[in-house]
């Protein structure tokens, strides 16, 4: 199984695997984990908000199951990648 992140300002596209554990990581953590660079200066408190991504969530704030619930294409839009 895998997600797809795809960068806005490159139009990169990178493929990330996981697997059934992962799914109650929060996303920025899943993502820093498997060497996404995810933007965040609160490590995740949900203060800062620079870890924003479509639809105005904050990957500090949905798990990866609850990301792939609401996204069912499984693509993450990060838009300064």
């Amino acid at each position: 199984m895998q997600v797809t992140v795809r960068g806005l300002a490159s139009g990169r596209l990178t493929f990330v695997a996981y697997e059934k554990e992962d799914l109650q990581k929060d996303l920025l953590h899943f993502l820093l984990e498997k060497g996404i660079t995810i933007a965040s200066s609160c490590d995740g408190e949900g203060v800062c908000k620079k870890c924003g991504i479509q639809n105005g969530w904050l990957t500090c704030q949905v798990t990866l199951g609850e990301f792939l619930e609401r996204q069912p294409d499984s693509v993450i839009d990060v838009s300064y990648l």
